[in-house]
């Protein structure tokens, strides 16, 4: 069996877009970061929890987690083991724009119609 030739120097190139994507990611996500703590520190100083702008709300909520390493244990160890940490939570909406819920129904909607269209086309064809 003849085998397949690998074109290495293509995947390198993916392998490029795909490193420098991991870069652009770890920076958006200092970003992201930077930018919830200044929104936190500014529910914090005006004592509120629910935001509303012009574009943008934002609502902070308080959020707990349990959990224990191992599998399958039986209640009672769970209950005096567990270890239990609480986290506020910021949800960001944008109400106008491209990535708002209004903007995103729409383009749905788009794309329902459209889908709705190519079926009639299908359906006259037959």
């Amino acid at each position: 069996m003849a085998k397949k030739s690998l074109d290495l120097a293509s995947l390198d190139k993916v392998l490029d877009t795909w490193n420098w994507a991991k870069g652009e990611e770890a920076a958006m996500k200092k970003k992201i970061e930077d930018c919830k703590t200044q929104v936190e520190a500014f529910l914090v100083k005006s004592g509120v929890t629910d935001l509303v702008t012009a574009k943008y709300k934002v609502q902070k909520r308080m959020q707990s987690r349990e959990g224990v390493s191992k599998k399958d244990m039986p209640a009672d160890i769970w209950a005096k083991y567990a270890k239990k940490s609480e986290f506020s939570v910021l949800a960001f909406t944008a109400l106008t724009g491209k990535r708002s819920a209004a903007a995103k129904a729409k383009a749905k909607a788009k794309e329902k119609a459209k889908a709705g269209v190519k079926a009639k086309a299908k359906g006259k064809g037959k």
